[in-house]
């Protein structure tokens, strides 16, 4: 028997987690569809759009989702960003797999979605930031391990925007707030890469240097709340 679960790897099972029951939401860039199916499954949207930009990973979400049977509550769709997706169609939003640049430039043209779950690949402080300054609310986050990289992912939703300090930026507010099991090892996952730019950065009179070390003092003063570490 088909178990979509065991097709979900860490980072999409961690995107999955954070979608609220709803009653319609798009998946955009859904690429093999396996997010998309998983929710249809389990019930936790009734209709689901399931978007790329690309023919080919739309052709194969296509077959993904008549092998596990959901096409009465999976849809495809030929689509840029929001570009196919009616104004109220989508409660909720996916948008995974991406720079938070081309996720901010994605959430321009949004149609209308109460609740956005953002998986960004880089780029973390400027998504923060876009959410922050443009009237959204970050409710929850989470982060997981695959392979050798952690990833991190944000349940967002309309409202007045929010204060956020550099180092809630660049980590999360909420990971701040709830250290779930795997926070100081992204913690150090962090630290590692400040580290490594610093190595690798000459002296430089434009802030920069001066913002990274920062930085790395802000992770050290969180390590030093990890009892096992």
């Amino acid at each position: 028997m088909l178990n979509i679960e065991k097709s979900l790897t860490p980072r999409l099972r961690m995107i999955a987690s954070l979608v609220p029951e709803c009653e319609s939401l798009c998946d955009i860039g859904t690429d093999h569809a396996y997010v998309a199916i998983y929710l249809a499954k389990k019930g936790i949207a009734k209709k689901i759009i399931a978007a790329d930009i690309k023919k080919g990973p739309l052709m194969q979400a296509e077959k993904n989702i008549a092998l596990f049977e959901v096409d009465s509550k999976v849809e495809t769709r030929l689509s840029n960003g929001f570009e196919k997706i009616s104004v109220g169609e989508a409660e909720c939003a996916i948008i995974a797999g991406m720079g938070g640049e081309t996720i901010a430039e994605i959430l321009e043209n949004e149609k209308g979605c109460r609740y956005f779950v953002l998986q960004m690949q880089t780029a973390h402080k400027y998504l923060r930031e876009y959410l922050s300054s443009h009237g959204y609310v970050i409710c929850d986050e989470a982060v997981c391990k695959e392979d050798r990289k952690m990833y991190t992912a944000i349940l967002a939703m309309r409202g007045e925007g929010q204060n956020l300090s550099e180092t809630e930026k660049e980590i999360g507010p909420v990971l701040i707030k709830k250290r779930p099991p795997l926070f100081y090892d992204y913690v150090r996952y962090r630290l590692y890469e400040i580290e490594t730019i610093l190595k690798n950065m000459k002296d430089s009179t434009s802030g920069k240097k001066e913002h990274f070390i920062y930085l790395k003092e802000e992770y050290e003063k969180l390590l030093k709340d990890d009892t096992n570490g």
